[in-house]
């Protein structure tokens, strides 16, 4: 039929001699265009299958016309199926919950029916019983009814009898438990498979080469794990030297170092390390240790100093135990405690000795955008908690709460929008200075000085319009705008993040302005960060 068809792009086009039969396929969609027979071939019986579904089970092809490259099909769709009457056998009444059963007979619209059995090919899937065999037999059709017996053959339910991961052989077995949730009831299905493959994006310190695979013996079903080891490990830091009027030497910069699985244990370890001159220093030792004794528990576990001037000197331990409910969802206990030390007491700056602690709880979801630079689509982050404030002459309780919620609206391949919005709110009979939130800079409000504005309560947030220059690279907007100490703050500018082969750069010029303040442009502020990974 198709012998003196050539590779040539032809047409396609189907219709009936039966001006009813006609107006049902005029409404078909299907492809038009196609490069050779086969594929033209292929369509043609892609569509005789969908009439069936239909309802059209007798529907033949009569003939093909063809005219240079124009082929016609006309097709003859006979009678028509309304309805199916199928008989049930022993035990399949359970995939029919929602269904009239009458003496083991379910009557079933015929567009429906292909649905239907394929609705219980996944719930035996679901269930482990990949193997299990759906079957219609003795089918009868009469009139604008098919007949048909109903067969499910259910095969032995399957569980995931081992795990073994090819090209990272070293990959933390607590995170197949209590990450990948397979344990040894796990049932194998193809929802399962899919979500560890999904899963597995997330990781930051490995790669997936290879879709999982499933290899099943006669008495056992081993799943096939296949990725590699990715160096998650970044530094960015420059550090400078000056001379203090009395001789001794003054450290300039900042290091940011960050370590990652290096025990091959998914741990963290981060070292942050920030000096402007005598203005301001800031030290913080953090680490996350996942998955302790192969249990869905998380220690996090952080302590910092941080100078101001020569006006105080606060410390700061905290400490959070998440509960890892789902590679989504954490739900952790937290403690913190604080000590400051006024450093000038003859100064009358609202600046006390004192010390505190926190009791309470946070909680994450995030959805993964599973994109290069590892952004989250939607985050939330919730952390409440209560505790109490020591100073020489009185004890205050106190109630502190930050809310963090963001998300990324895809315009399209290369356009997205990024909002974010941060809320924080600290609730005692008396405020002082050294105890409050600092605000400013990269991570907070863009424009301004790094924690340079103090206050017990904040809102802000950050929207910016990203445009994907290449798979590694977009150029994005900085439009920030909070409310502080009861004063409308913004902040805007442009930046382009970047990757090379073994770095990330991050350049940014922002400037910021309060409530009606002209804007001053001698205070734009250039931000260079160049991490490093390795």
């Amino acid at each position: 039929m198709f012998n003196n068809i050539n590779s040539q792009e032809i047409s396609l086009n189907i219709t009936s001699k039966k001006e009813k039969e006609a107006i049902v396929l005029g409404q078909i969609e299907y492809q038009h265009k196609h490069q050779d027979s086969i594929s033209l071939s292929t369509e043609i019986v892609r569509i005789s299958n969908y009439l069936k579904n239909l309802g059209y089970f007798t529907n033949t092809v009569d003939k093909i016309e063809k005219e240079n490259k124009k082929y016609v099909a006309f097709f003859s769709l006979n009678n028509k199926v309304e309805n199916a009457i199928i008989k049930l056998n022993s035990g399949s009444e359970i995939y029919f919950e929602n269904s009239i059963i009458k003496n083991n007979i379910i009557t079933i619209g015929i567009r429906n029916l292909e649905a239907t059995l394929s609705n219980i090919s996944k719930k035996l899937d679901r269930e482990g019983r990949s193997f299990s065999k759906i079957q219609l037999k003795n089918i009868v059709i009469k009139e604008k009814t098919l007949f048909a017996d109903l067969f499910i053959n259910q095969s032995k339910k399957r569980i995931i009898n081992s795990v073994i991961v090819k090209g990272y052989e070293s990959f933390p077995k607590s995170y197949l438990k209590n990450y990948f949730n397979i344990k040894p009831t796990t049932v194998i299905n193809q929802y399962k498979i899919k979500e560890i493959s999904e899963a597995s994006k997330n990781l930051p310190f490995i790669k997936e080469i290879k879709s999982p695979e499933i290899l099943f013996t006669k008495d056992s079903t081993l799943l096939y794990l296949y990725f590699n080891k990715k160096q998650n490990n970044s530094f960015d830091g420059l550090v400078s030297f000056a001379s203090k009027e009395n001789g001794d030497i003054l450290f300039n910069g900042n290091i940011d170092l960050s370590l990652n699985n290096i025990l091959d244990t998914g741990e963290k370890f981060e070292l942050f390390w920030n000096s402007i001159g005598e203005e301001k220093q800031e030290f913080k030792l953090s680490t996350e240790i996942p998955y302790i004794f192969n249990s869905k528990l998380s220690p996090q576990i952080s302590f910092s100093i941080y100078k101001q001037d020569s006006t105080f000197l606060s410390t700061k331990f905290d400490s959070k135990l998440f509960y890892n409910i789902n590679p989504k969802t954490k739900f952790a206990f937290t403690y913190i405690s604080e000590s400051s030390e006024n450093l000038k007491t003859d100064l009358s700056n609202n600046i006390k000795t004192f010390s505190n602690y926190f009791l309470g709880f946070q909680f994450q979801y995030r959805i993964p955008k599973n994109d290069f630079f590892l952004n989250d689509k939607f985050y939330l982050e919730i952390n409440p908690t209560f505790g109490k404030r020591k100073t020489d002459n009185k004890s205050s309780n106190q109630f502190k709460i930050e809310t963090s919620v963001s998300y990324i609206w895809d315009i399209n391949l290369h356009s997205s929008i990024y909002i974010k919005n941060k809320i924080g709110l600290l609730n005692s009979d008396t405020f002082i200075n050294n105890e409050l939130f600092r605000i400013g800079g990269a991570n907070t409000i863009r424009g301004f000085n790094e924690q340079s504005i103090f206050t017990n309560k904040y809102t802000y947030t950050n929207l910016e319009y990203r445009y994907l220059s290449s798979q590694k690279s977009y150029l994005y907007t900085i439009t920030d705008i909070g409310i502080i100490n009861n004063k409308n703050i913004i902040g805007f500018g442009i930046g382009y993040l970047f990757n090379t082969n073994k770095s990330q750069i991050n350049l940014s010029l922002s400037t910021g302005k309060e409530n009606s303040q002209n804007i001053d442009f001698k205070s734009i502020k250039l931000s260079i960060n160049w991490r490093n990974f390795f």
